[in-house]
This record gives structure tokens, C-alpha cells and sequence, in this order.
């Protein structure tokens, strides 16, 4: 039974949140298009109820993408900080591969008949991932690839598998369009989450983008990408990229002024929470959800290794480094 438990949270269901929420800012985009008016009591109805259901499957595409990536870059998260599973030997290989192709069958057969839709963007999640993850394109290891790929997984596939179950057409110019400002967002969270990992990548040879131009440098491009999803979220009166991109802005701020660990941590953990936290209220759903695999994850790793995870500041202490 353990073993079950472990490999669940070996697909680091607590990065499945963002998903979610990126599906829900692309059903939200997708139903105002048709020109509907938003209902922020659309929570607990059984659409909302549906549309979820179909989202938690599509997320086992992204489930599988992260362990893919971990067995990838076993050797190069043995480096880094963090509580990766597999590099700390707490799981093993072949549960891992077992645990990714489950994972992907689920997400693309189960949806095949109702929703074909849904299963070519589980297909473009995975192909994504391996991109991403493995030679000889590692997305993950290039400059500017690493967080262009990232993005596109959260801001144009998640977004768009919401964007179909909203009813709204799914291939026109306003979907590309609406895509924009939420794939602008995650380019800047993307190379914000990069940077604690800047010592490890270097030694390992991951040219990613932080390594490459360097910290500082990474940083003022994605203050700069951040600005530019408020500016096109203005031009396209998007007021909830809007936010998202506003509230999360002074947390860049604090870092270029006072560049500690804490506030570079900040940058993309709590802006994150943020933009989740707006898609919570367009969604109440996703609150439940996001507070049941917050906690979970928490009493998991407390009980399990002696790790506060999730935290804001990276955990390099407890029973993963025995």
C-alpha cells in the first residue's frame, strides 16, 4: 500500500493545481467569447462538476510528464535541492516508467470516444513532456526552450483543453489570440522556477536558461515577459490575466531589489498561489481540490520523511537526505 501511495505523489499531484487552473482560465475565456455572461456562483453544478472530472483525467497526461522528466533527470536532481523521489532512491525505476504509462493510457483512452478532442491534447501534453524531457531535444536543458515548452504545456494545452469543454471554437483566431497573455504568464513563472536550480544545472551541464545568460539576467526577462502579459491582457480586456500578471509583478520587484533565496522563491510559488487563487474564485471547485492535494502532499511528506513540503523556502532537511 505504501509503495501505491508513493508512486501517487511521484507525479507531484500539487503541480497538477496549476493545470487545473489554466484549464479553468481557458473554459472561462471560451465561455465569455460566445458572448455568455459569467455565473461566479458556476461552482458545485453538474457541468462544473463534468468539466472537472475531464480536466483530472487530461491531468494525468501533465502526472505523467513530470515523472517522465524525473526519470530523465535522475542524475541532475541528485544535485539539486528539493524532494525528488526518484533521485533520492525512495522510488524505484521501473515503478516509475509503470506509473508514467498508466498515467498516459488513462489520459488519452478514457476521453478517445466522447471527447477525441481531449485525448490530442493528453497526446500534445506527453509529446510535450518527452521533448522537454528527453534527448535528443531536452527542451529542458536549452536556453529559451526550457521555459517556451513549459509554457505552451500550461498556457496553450491546459488552457485550450478548457477552452474546448466551454463549447467555444477551438481552432479560430480568437482561441490563438486568448492563448497570449496565460502562455506569457507561465514563460515568466517558468524561468523564475529555474533559478533555484542554477547551481545543480550548471554542474551538470543543463544549459537551461538561468544558466546560460545567468540569474539576474533571467530574471529581468521575466519581469519583462510579466509586463508585457499585463500590457496584451489591457489590449484584449482580459481582466483576469490582468490580475494574475499585476499581483504577481511586486513580487519580482522585491527580488531584483533584495535578491535572497526566500523572495526568489516568491516570485513564482506565491505569485502562483495567486493566479491560482483567481482561478479558485472563478471557480470555487478548484479551491477544494487545490486545499485537499495541499494538504495531502503536506501530511505526506511530514509523515513519510519528516519534510514540510509544500513550503515556501526549499526543504533541504528530513528523512530524504538520510
Amino acid at each position: 500500500m505504501i509503495k501505491l501511495i508513493d508512486a501517487f505523489f511521484l507525479t507531484r499531484p500539487l503541480l497538477l493545481i496549476p493545470v487545473w487552473g489554466f484549464s479553468v482560465f481557458g473554459f472561462y475565456r471560451g465561455f465569455l467569447s460566445q458572448g455568455h455572461k459569467w455565473n461566479y456562483g458556476f461552482g458545485f453544478d453538474r457541468q462544473t462538476l463534468i468539466f472537472f472530472l475531464w480536466m483530472a483525467v487530461f491531468s494525468l497526461s501533465v502526472a505523467s510528464v513530470y515523472v517522465l522528466n524525473q526519470i530523465a533527470d535522475v542524475e541532475v536532481d541528485k544535485e539539486n535541492k528539493g524532494l525528488p523521489l526518484l533521485a533520492k532512491g525512495k522510488v524505484g525505476m521501473k515503478t516509475a516508467w509503470a506509473c508514467a504509462i498508466v498515467c498516459a493510457a488513462v489520459s488519452v483512452i478514457a476521453p478517445l470516444y466522447h471527447h477525441p478532442i481531449l485525448s490530442v491534447c493528453s497526446v500534445s501534453a506527453l509529446l510535450t513532456g518527452i521533448v522537454y524531457s528527453f534527448r535528443p531535444f531536452y527542451f529542458s536543458g536549452r536556453c529559451f526552450f526550457d521555459f517556451i515548452s513549459n509554457a505552451a504545456g500550461y498556457g496553450i494545452i491546459a488552457f485550450g483543453a478548457g477552452w474546448y469543454f466551454s463549447g467555444a471554437h477551438f481552432a479560430g483566431f480568437t482561441f490563438a489570440e486568448s492563448t497570449i497573455p496565460y502562455f506569457l504568464l507561465m514563460c515568466a513563472g517558468s524561468i523564475s522556477s529555474t533559478l533555484p536550480d542554477y547551481d545543480g544545472d550548471g554542474k551538470c551541464g543543463k544549459k537551461t536558461t538561468a544558466v546560460t545568460i545567468g540569474r539576474c539576467a533571467s530574471h529581468i526577462m521575466a519581469m519583462f515577459i510579466l509586463a508585457s502579459a499585463a500590457l496584451i491582457s489591457i489590449m484584449l480586456k482580459d481582466h483576469v490575466a490582468f490580475i494574475c500578471a499585476a499581483c504577481t509583478f511586486p513580487f519580482y520587484i522585491v527580488y531584483l531589489l533584495r535578491p535572497k533565496e526566500i523572495f526568489m522563491e516568491a516570485t513564482y510559488k506565491a505569485g502562483g498561489a495567486l493566479c491560482m487563487s483567481v482561478a479558485c474564485v472563478i471557480m470555487p471547485l478548484i479551491a477544494v481540490a487545490a486545499c485537499l492535494t495541499a494538504v495531502s502532499t503536506w501530511i505526506y511528506f511530514k509523515l513519510r520523511y519528516n519534510v514540510n513540503y509544500p513550503s515556501l523556502v526549499q526543504s533541504t532537511e528530513g528523512g530524504l537526505e538520510k
